[in-house]
């Protein structure tokens, strides 16, 4: 790379500390920090326009036209695990190098999702309902909630058994539960570790208490559970959501939710964020919402600021990210690594 000081532009909440130590590792490495948004793809553009870097700790829109009206751009530091909102095939069409960061969160996500495999089996969205229409009142709480059962000797079902879905796994060890993955990525010495067995789609959702969602967006997995599955679902089962919200069709799910085909669901992603005020999703009692919140911590958020700065000042020192989303981009990158780097 040039000599020249290189401008990183930063979208979202990842270094609002002008003084933190990653903003002088960045200067240190030649760089001036520009603050950007990513609203829209005008605001990408027009806030990155100078960028030789940016770091982007949103979903901020990353498409053909935002690569084309970027000519400096060199690096995208998705600062997440998910990059569902970036066009990798024209990244590369452009020369632009793509890494995301793959361990951010896991421990609290995996957290999360037990967290809320644990609230549907006690039913704690009726409880909660039932508590705001009548106050401290145990016998209207029961009639409410309905059928409690115990946890022990159910079974989850993971779509998807990626780090998130077996950390999930290992912390739900103690529970007693019976373990289903559908993952057609892995075969059966892949998983046995944590003692689950591998199934399809449709018997997972058949057999399963509860069904925890752990896949990736992409174009394969968008709407992967719709009414089909939700029809095969038990009557008594939870569906749980930690993942992405357009991996479920939204209306399919709301109609299991409304009529009955399953008895609830814990989710921290919407097909759309946010929701309209109006959503019906927002008003019923057998869910336990929250805000996309799964992936925060104090401590998740200092990981991701020490890994992801680390991967950006590589690229400054003219070396390939370690984090490489699209391998394909090299021969033709608009970045040119230091002698010898391939």
């Amino acid at each position: 790379m040039a000599d020249t000081p290189h401008k990183v532009a930063i979208i979202g909440p990842l270094l609002d500390d002008p003084a933190g130590p990653e903003w002088a590792a960045l200067a240190r490495a030649g760089a001036t920090v520009i603050p950007a948004r990513g609203g829209s793809e005008d605001e990408v553009i027009g806030s990155c326009a100078d960028a030789d870097v940016v770091m982007c700790l949103s979903g901020a829109p990353f498409t053909e036209r935002v690569f084309a009206s970027l000519p400096r751009l060199l690096f995208l530091q998705q600062c997440s695990v998910g990059f569902d909102r970036i066009d990798l095939d024209a990244a590369t069409r452009h020369g632009v190098m793509v890494a995301n960061s793959p361990l951010f969160c896991i421990e609290e996500v995996s957290d999360h999702a037990a967290m809320l495999i644990l609230a549907c089996a006690r039913k704690l969205p009726q409880q909660l309902h039932a508590a705001t229409r009548h106050g401290w009142n145990r016998l209207a709480a029961l009639d409410d909630a309905g059928p409690i059962h115990r946890l022990r000797g159910k079974t989850l079902g993971f779509v998807a058994f990626g780090r998130i879905a077996r950390l999930a796994a290992e912390k739900l060890a103690g529970f007693g539960l019976t373990y289903l993955a559908y993952d057609p990525l892995l075969g059966p010495g892949d998983v046995d570790r944590w003692k689950v067995e591998l199934v399809t789609l449709d018997e997972l959702c058949r057999r399963s208490d509860v069904v925890s969602m752990h896949a990736p967006l992409n174009p394969v997995t968008r709407h992967m559970l719709g009414e089909a599955q939700f029809r095969a679902m038990k009557p008594t089962a939870y569906f749980v959501n930690t993942s992405r919200g357009a991996t479920v069709d939204q209306a399919a799910l709301i109609r299991a939710l409304q009529e009955g085909w399953i008895a609830g669901a814990g989710l921290d992603v919407l097909e759309k964020e946010p929701p309209d005020p109006q959503d019906p999703i927002l008003a019923l009692p057998n869910v336990l919402l929250t805000p996309h919140t799964a992936g925060y911590s104090l401590d998740a958020m200092a990981d991701n600021r020490r890994q992801t700065v680390a991967q950006v000042i590589r690229v400054l020192a003219r070396d390939w990210p370690t984090v490489l989303l699209n391998p394909d981009v090299k021969p033709r990158a608009r970045f040119r690594p230091a002698s010898g780097q391939r």
